[in-house]
């Protein structure tokens, strides 16, 4: 193979993205400001600095090779570090101590995340803070290309431990809530059959909570109430509050809302995996002092506002 001696650039990795995802060389070249004719030529620049073919054409469009997929790989990973890069010197230049940024999966973006930012920026003011709220699989991927220093969120499924590093903060088992005007929170006792009368707000369709809660009811021979796959703190909130919704939460985020006044917790056991609020990071970047800080914080304010009896006792100990 060719080496690369200095001819693969940035441009030639943002290129190589942008084909792949759109796999269409007229909307690539569009997207990218560039001639279609410019993008040709710089895909053969980059075949050349590489030794083979990064795309082929399909009756479906133009898609990568598997070399194109290995650079499209490796790509994410280095424009990620680029961009962190960029961000770290820019807080330098403005006469801050370095950069952080958190990614959280948007359930969790009302509690604890605002609490634990709001202490890290009182205690590390002259660190550049910045938070990506969004799903779990994107997250992920963001942290995989280096555009994120950890992710707060649910443990994904099996993580490799090979490869990323988990803080399980407390036990989270989904619960069902309502508004506390809804009917169902006035009454004394009620039971998984009384609230599937009413629509849910619930996780993504295909998502693991989505699939067991829709095995959970059919074992239980209940009928499917409709139901409406969201991840979002404000459009449940706004929605419950307009109509008669129940809303599937995660037991942390339902109770620290309930004793704010803004849902009723529904006394009905779903019986669903727990999986943990946990911080995950990546093995093969070293933990910065300002990561640690921010996981140490977070950890505390879980102990400090969440739910009683559920946060795990061994706190940072507890990493694997």
């Amino acid at each position: 193979m060719t080496p690369f001696q200095g001819k693969l650039r940035i441009r030639h990795l943002e290129i190589m993205l942008v084909v792949a995802e759109l796999g269409n060389l007229s909307k690539a070249a569009e997207q990218l400001d560039m001639t279609q004719s410019g993008l040709s030529r710089a895909i053969v620049d980059m075949e050349e600095c590489v030794g083979g073919q990064l795309f082929e054409r399909t009756p479906r469009g133009t898609k990568p090779t598997m070399l194109g997929r290995v650079l499209c790989t490796h790509a994410n990973r280095l424009l990620g570090d680029f961009r962190k890069a960029q961000t770290d010197l820019a807080a330098v230049l403005r006469g801050d101590l370095g950069s952080l940024t958190v990614g959280c999966f948007s359930m969790f973006s009302g509690w604890p995340l605002p609490q634990a930012a709001r202490r890290f920026r009182d205690q590390s003011p002259r660190v550049a803070l910045s938070i990506e709220i969004g799903g779990a699989e994107r997250l992920l991927e963001d942290l995989d290309a280096g555009a994120l220093d950890m992710v707060v969120g649910r443990s994904p499924a099996g993580p490799n431990p090979q490869i990323y590093r988990t803080l399980a903060l407390l036990n989270d088992p989904p619960v069902l809530a309502c508004a506390r005007q809804h009917v169902l929170a006035e009454q004394p006792s009620v039971a998984l059959a009384d609230c599937i009368a009413y629509p849910w707000v619930t996780a993504l369709p295909g998502s693991r909570f989505r699939l067991e809660l829709e095995r959970r009811l059919a074992d239980l021979g209940c009928e499917m109430p409709p139901m409406i796959g969201a991840l979002s703190i404000e459009f449940g909130r706004e929605l419950i509050a307009n109509r008669d919704y129940v809303w599937m939460l995660p037991g942390s985020v339902a109770q620290v809302m309930q004793a704010r006044g803004e849902v009723h917790v529904l006394p009905v056991a779903l019986d669903l995996r727990e999986s943990p609020l946990s911080i995950i990071w990546r093995r093969d970047r070293s933990s910065t002092r300002h990561v640690r800080a921010f996981a140490a914080i977070l950890a505390q304010i879980v102990r400090e506002t969440g739910p009683r009896g559920t946060w795990t006792k061994g706190g940072l100990e507890s990493e694997s």
